[in-house]
């Protein structure tokens, strides 16, 4: 690929991907219990970090004392604040956007690329 090419595409991947990051809501592994796996470990599903960084963002839920679960044992609500993580989130995103878009002005001011 010739690079008057690459910088087009990656500041247009640079702007999706920080906007990705910052308006889609996301979710987060609930603590404790047992060894991690994709399959077994509950999510707590988080608001879009713009909402979370502004607002109070904490889901409760009802978990497991033990690590390994059986119907039946005794289960304790909690609450994870999802508000830090979504800040982080809010800012890496916008901060990958005006990447993105101060490499698309750079190029379209050199005439190094067209629109």
């Amino acid at each position: 690929m010739k690079k008057n090419k690459i910088l087009p595409i990656s500041s247009t991947l640079l702007i999706i991907l920080g906007l990705w990051i910052a308006l889609i809501p996301f979710s987060r592994p609930l603590p404790g219990g047992g060894t991690f796996s994709f399959e077994n470990t509950p999510e707590a599903s988080c608001k879009s970090p713009i909402f979370g960084t502004f607002t109070e963002d904490s889901p409760s839920y009802e978990v497991y004392v033990n690590p390994k679960p059986k119907i039946g044992d005794p289960t304790i609500s909690k609450s994870i604040s999802c508000s830090s993580r979504a800040t982080f989130r809010l800012v890496f995103g916008l901060s990958l956007f005006l990447i993105g878009m101060s490499l698309l002005v750079y190029l379209q001011r050199n005439k190094k690329w067209k629109i």
